[in-house]
């Protein structure tokens, strides 16, 4: 199997068990322990995602990118409405993002870095969070973010 027919079967995957967990009640899991990093990390990764599904959609355009873009953008709803769960536990309510662009330039390029972003924000999450389920999305993050980016960075 090519490196990126497994990346693929695997973001596939990742996107299965996000939208199994999404269904699942996101309030336990994510329990009322939880600190400033936390909710930092949330209200900054949910209108990232939001930004991420629009370039996502962009590239899905382009057909030999379209099951990897279509796997993102599963992906990244399904955090959201965990995410969103999250903050209703905590007693959050996250205020409106303004309206971001999407990709300028080359949409594929935008995506991947825009996927680097998200490793940094879930890296600062694991440096000051302290809810366990968090910290565990951060890392969920760092992994499947930095496989995506590169597989696009490596596909132009």
């Amino acid at each position: 199997m090519r490196r990126s027919s497994r990346l693929v079967a695997a973001l596939l995957g990742a996107a299965s068990l996000a939208a199994c967990q999404s269904a699942a009640p996101a309030t336990p899991t994510a329990g009322p322990e939880h600190n400033a990093g936390d909710v930092a990390f949330v209200e900054a990764l949910i209108p990232h995602h939001r930004a991420g599904i629009e370039l996502a959609e962009q590239v899905a355009q382009q057909p030999d990118r379209q099951v990897l873009a279509d796997a993102i953008i599963s992906t990244e709803r399904d955090e959201i409405s965990r995410m969103t769960g999250w903050l209703t536990t905590w007693g959050v309510t996250l205020s409106p993002a303004p309206k971001t662009a999407a990709g300028k330039d080359d949409p594929v390029k935008a995506l991947a870095a825009h996927q680097e972003e998200a490793v940094a924000l879930a890296q600062k999450e694991q440096a000051q969070g302290s809810n366990r389920a968090a910290l565990a999305f951060a890392k969920q993050i760092i992994e499947s973010r930095t496989a995506e980016a590169a597989e696009l960075r490596s596909s132009q």
